[in-house]
């Protein structure tokens, strides 16, 4: 209601300078509040609310098209919603054995988004699309050197999860898989200045990119499964990671003695996450502290829940 009420504000404001002036000095708010969002610890009701917020956002950007802050966190948020949500129950669709999945189109639809969000803001920092596809990679290091700093980090690395997540769902599409080296170096631009950004980005990209990719094309098993154990003693209460661990390493390996091991430590650790004892009304659950990662835990519950389901299935035909 707050947000609407901003919007017809802004909306009422004659002076299309006196909207953007408006516009801009609630953009910070605007910005905090999609942040904010990752402390939801429920999967449903991020689902249901969150397209109403990505189109609130989008409206008020439709009145100051030149606001790089908003602009970036629709790269941003159309990102983290389609790999929260459409992917998540792609992911089920294809555990289940879908074959034409209505999810798995929607989340290529909003990575797509994200994606053209993330093309217009480079362009508005001087590096137009042909840059990305045609340059060299030393001149596109340099390009990105001259023209981009620290405040562009979060645009450009999910503007690259959007890229590579819309490969990663369309392998059959042989251009768009060659694109796969243009991603990396966004990526490794932007972890290597900041690798801890967006609570672990950085690490699910890295060992999902060595564990996804076959072994012909460059592709480390073992690799992977060196960065995700690191990564989840890094970060124990990230539950992402230990599920993109089996998602990603141990399921296309058919390795049920590994996911039994696994899953027993994924039950446990949701079990502390959810916290349903509250005998004295209080959350006295160790990730309490960690409540800026229960959106990404609520995921990981989510997707848990399609292979526990699929179980039989992925093990038995495997």
């Amino acid at each position: 209601m707050r947000y609407m009420i901003l919007l017809l504000s802004f909306t009422l404001v004659g002076c299309s300078s006196l909207q953007r002036m408006a516009i801009r000095s609630a953009s910070p708010m605007f910005v905090d509040g999609s942040n904010k969002l990752t402390s939801e610890r429920n999967w449903e009701f991020f689902r249901d609310a969150a397209p109403g917020n990505l189109k609130f956002l989008e409206m008020v950007y439709l009145q100051d098209r030149d606001n790089l802050e908003l602009l970036g966190t629709l790269v941003k948020g159309y990102a983290g919603y389609a790999y929260a949500v459409p992917e998540t129950l792609a992911f089920g669709d294809d555990l289940a054995g879908v074959e034409d999945s209505i999810h798995k189109k929607n989340a290529i639809d909003h990575y797509t988004k994200s994606l053209d969000y993330g093309l217009d803001y480079l362009r508005k920092k001087g590096i137009k699309q042909k840059d990305l596809l045609g340059m060299d990679e030393d001149k596109l290091k340099k390009i990105i050197k001259d023209k981009l700093d620290k405040r562009d980090y979060t645009a450009v690395l999910f503007m690259a999860q959007s890229w590579g997540s819309l490969i990663n769902l369309q392998k059959d599409n042989v251009a768009l898989v060659s694109h796969v080296p243009k991603v990396k170096l966004l990526f490794d631009w932007v972890c290597g200045k900041d690798p801890s950004i967006e609570n672990g980005v950085c690490d699910i990209f890295n060992a999902q990119y060595e564990a996804s990719r076959p072994l012909m094309l460059g592709g480390n098993p073992a690799k992977a499964k060196q960065l995700y154990a690191a990564a989840i003693k890094e970060r124990p209460r990230h539950l992402l990671l230990r599920l993109g661990f089996i998602q990603f390493s141990v399921l296309p390996a058919f390795d049920l003695e590994t996911y039994e091991t696994e899953a027993k430590i994924l039950k446990e650790e949701f079990a502390k996450w959810e916290n349903i004892n509250r005998d004295t009304l209080e959350d006295t659950s160790d990730y309490k502290a960690v409540e800026h990662l229960n959106l990404y835990n609520a995921i990981a519950r989510k997707r848990f829940e399609y292979i526990e389901k699929n179980k039989k299935r992925i093990f038995d035909e495997g």
